[in-house]
């Protein structure tokens, strides 16, 4: 079974040999660069395709390259009660949702740390209520960048101090400080909304091991998070199809 996420900055492929396996990385592309023939070329050995994408474009070309994928969508069914309007949520989010419930069940929130940053909580009865969206860190960095004359775009970098000597150390204070408050602030109002006492934590993404550095914040890292949601969602798929 070949999975694929297809974000905003990359489109990652992946193989989970037999039911229950852990997904193995077949490769990463671009999603700028994807195009039909890479599409084709990583799924010729694959037997069904599964695909959570957020790009319209992405999901074209996939689309076209592998005319029988399935794409994870506002009919799929989910193994997961969840109060978010199908219609507006989306299949990364739920594949993520869908990881963490099967791993943990309930008191768990998951966020994504990429060109969006995205949070999901699950509460106490295993119910999904919702999330949240944000700009992930080099989104933040970027908007500055453009919207001003002479502010550099920069990476995330742990604050050397808070009163920044220069105008990259002002910059990353701003951005990777202001950043991990708002993460630490939302992970909080949302852990207190669900009536959540003992919240466990799991961060994925390109990000996550920056943003953990950061908040400082007690959360596994699983960066295989997404890849590992498709899989669930698309066994359950496959079990109804085989009733």
């Amino acid at each position: 079974m070949l999975l694929i996420d297809a974000g905003n900055s990359a489109v990652k492929f992946a193989v989970v040999p037999r039911a229950g396996a852990s997904p193995r990385p077949l490769r990463s592309v671009p999603t700028a660069k994807l195009s039909a023939a890479i599409a084709k070329k990583t799924g010729a050995k694959t037997n069904s395709v599964f695909v959570a994408s957020v790009v319209p474009s992405a999901s074209r070309i996939l689309k076209k390259a592998l005319p029988s994928a399935r794409f994870i969508g506002p009919r799929t069914a989910l193994p997961f009660m969840t109060r978010s309007e199908r219609k507006t949520i989306g299949s990364d989010r739920l594949a993520n949702v869908g990881a963490a419930h099967a791993r943990y069940g309930r008191n768990v929130l998951v966020a994504s740390f990429g060109t969006a940053a995205t949070f999901d909580i699950i509460d106490a009865k295993g119910i999904h209520r919702g999330g949240a969206i944000a700009p992930g860190w080099g989104t933040f960095s970027g908007i500055l960048a453009a919207r001003t004359a002479l502010l550099p775009c920069i990476d995330a970098k742990q604050p050397v101090r808070f009163a920044g000597r220069n105008t990259r150390e002002a910059m990353n204070t701003g951005l990777s400080g202001g950043s991990a408050a708002m993460v630490s602030h939302l992970i909080e109002r949302m852990k207190k909304e669900a009536g959540v006492k003992q919240l466990r934590v799991v961060f994925t993404g390109g990000d996550a091991s920056a943003v953990t550095r950061m908040t400082r914040l007690k959360a596994v890292s699983d960066p295989l998070l997404t890849l590992r949601g498709v899989a669930i969602i698309a066994q359950g798929i496959a079990r109804e199809a085989s009733k």
